[in-house]
């Protein structure tokens, strides 16, 4: 299977560029010219590894940084034409993993790309499965099992699990697990989606030992990983 990559650039004929050699390079590459539209791409959408410019006229791409490593721990390339150190740190500080600087050859990109993702696939080999209670989910087919019987999630359902277990056994605020702007029917989603998941995981949902709820401050997945 084809490893997907999101490149979010607003230079058309980079994006062209890129796209054209990555395809030759067998990758799946979508693109993206700024930032909100990049948002929303993520939030229905998983990718292998994430390419994107520091500054477009649509903001910094550190917040968008911030926001991919909040919800999945993509890997993330930033492309920049600024070389200057500081920015540098101030990316990496922010959760980029790599940081290639403009003008760069295609060729260094796919070597980067290729180091990159075999780093992550390395590191993923020890955590593939994620189980609390009875339930076991698949982190490499995106899947829940409970008692080795498969369960069917919505793709909100599963966007919002793979969030929390993202961050298992930490807390996050309704508005990092919403998938639009942060108005109060989108947080409300969100009460329903952690309901709908507590009918399907939980043994007694009114009493969820596994998606917490964290008075004044969001929820949270407890579980481990074995």
């Amino acid at each position: 299977m084809k490893k997907t990559i999101l490149l979010v650039d607003d230079d058309q004929r980079l994006r062209d560029l890129l796209k054209d050699y990555l395809n030759e390079k067998n990758f799946q590459v979508f693109t993206s010219e700024d930032f909100n539209e990049a948002r929303e791409i993520l939030n229905f959408f998983l990718f292998d590894l994430i390419i994107l410019d520091r500054m477009m006229p649509s903001g910094d791409g550190i917040n968008l940084v911030s926001h991919i490593k909040k919800n999945s721990k993509t890997p993330v390339i930033m492309l920049t034409a600024m070389g200057e150190n500081n920015q540098k740190i101030d990316g990496l500080k922010t959760g980029a993993d790599d940081y290639l600087s403009k003008p760069f050859e295609p060729e260094e990109l796919y070597l980067r790309i290729k180091n990159l993702l075999k780093l992550y696939e390395n590191i993923n080999q020890t955590e593939l499965l994620i189980s609390f209670g009875d339930n076991v989910f698949d982190t490499k087919t995106k899947s829940l099992k409970f008692n080795n019987e498969e369960v069917y999630l919505t793709e909100g359902e599963n966007n919002l699990l793979l969030k929390l277990i993202n961050n298992r056994n930490n807390t996050l605020s309704r508005e990092e697990l919403a998938e639009k702007d942060f108005d109060e029917s989108e947080l409300r989603k969100v009460d329903v989606g952690v309901t709908r998941l507590r009918q399907k995981i939980e043994k007694i949902p009114k009493k969820p030992q596994h998606i917490k709820t964290i008075r004044g401050q969001g929820y949270m997945l407890v579980c481990k990983e074995i």
